[in-house]
């Protein structure tokens, strides 16, 4: 028997706008660029996020999206409303703002309509080691 080992490496996003996608999921999670080979670059772009080794994929597609998402993203903060103002101004859309199930988060899409949450905190000792985002106003 072989041993072998296999780890969570990417989230994927799909996206039909590869330079608009860095730019908001940059700006959204204060991901960076690493670089990809320039063949994979018409099709991929990675995001390397401050506090994770897990990477965002940005993919490239024309596919239009059909339904709801079965895998999305959940951003955390101490301040939802805040978080979602200041995603707002970056091109995010509010979608839907959930209050049922003990929770009070909102669903919002990016420029794709990629479903993603932004809930309260729930791990407060990783969200006090990052630095906070300047006001939006």
């Amino acid at each position: 028997m072989t041993h072998h080992r296999s780890r969570l490496c990417h989230f994927v996003i799909d996206c039909d706008d590869l330079d608009q996608a860095v730019e908001f999921w940059s700006k959204a999670l204060d991901a960076t660029e690493e670089p990809i080979p320039e063949p994979s670059r018409q099709v991929y772009r990675r995001l390397r996020l401050p506090d994770t080794d897990v990477r965002v994929l940005l993919q490239w597609t024309d596919d239009k999206k059909m339904s709801k998402e079965r895998m999305h993203l959940d951003l955390e903060t101490d301040d939802v409303e805040a978080e979602v103002r200041r995603l707002e101004t970056l091109g995010a859309t509010r979608w839907d703002h959930q209050t049922l199930r003990g929770f009070d988060f909102w669903v919002l899409r990016d420029p794709w309509g990629n479903e993603f949450c932004v809930i309260e905190t729930t791990f407060p000792e990783l969200l006090a080691d990052r630095s906070p985002w300047p006001d939006v106003t």
